[in-house]
């Protein structure tokens, strides 16, 4: 398996174009004529979300957590613009562009530690040329969210994937 080939398609816009939609969005005005929309935006990473989704999808997961592979949660999305705007109010020097989880996976199983970062390890092979960091953040939660955190950077942009055990998923505090 490698890495999707829409991820490794370079935007239609530039990181300066997407860089003025944030700053519209985080100042609540109109964008600029020269930036893109953020319905053209969310459906560019919702795509490299939905791609990035299925080639975690279809790797051999019985390999690593046996029958439990069968129960696994496999998830992606873009952030809705509420969520991207209040992240970009919060964050106000950071660029749009500069925003790791614009499209999100998250990968969720009964397994325990070691078999997660057997599933970490699993995905930075497939994703190999585009892992751009891997952030344990299980005993420090990072907004509520104990996981591990792969963040991939093809050319087409920024995506998070989240590895998560059911008891982290269902830990207090967790969504």
């Amino acid at each position: 398996m490698t890495v999707p080939e829409v991820c490794l398609v370079a935007p239609p816009w530039s990181r300066r174009a997407l860089s003025r939609l944030g700053v519209s969005m985080r100042d609540g005005v109109p964008p600029p004529v020269n930036a893109p929309t953020y319905d053209a935006v969310v459906l560019w990473y919702d795509e490299i979300a939905t791609a990035v989704n299925e080639a975690v999808r279809s790797c051999a997961w019985r390999r690593l957590l046996g029958d439990r592979a069968v129960e696994a949660r496999f998830t992606s999305r873009a952030k809705t613009v509420d969520t991207l705007t209040q992240k970009l109010v919060r964050h106000p020097a950071m660029p749009l562009a500069d925003v790791q989880d614009i499209a999100g996976v998250r990968f969720e199983a009964e397994m325990t530690i070691a078999e997660q970062d057997l599933v970490v390890d699993e995905m930075v092979r497939l994703f190999e040329p585009c892992v751009a960091a891997v952030k344990d953040l299980r005993e420090d939660a990072h907004s509520g969210y104990r996981a591990v955190h792969l963040w991939l950077r093809p050319p087409a942009g920024r995506v998070e994937v989240q590895v998560r055990t059911h008891v982290q998923a269902h830990a207090k505090g967790v969504s």
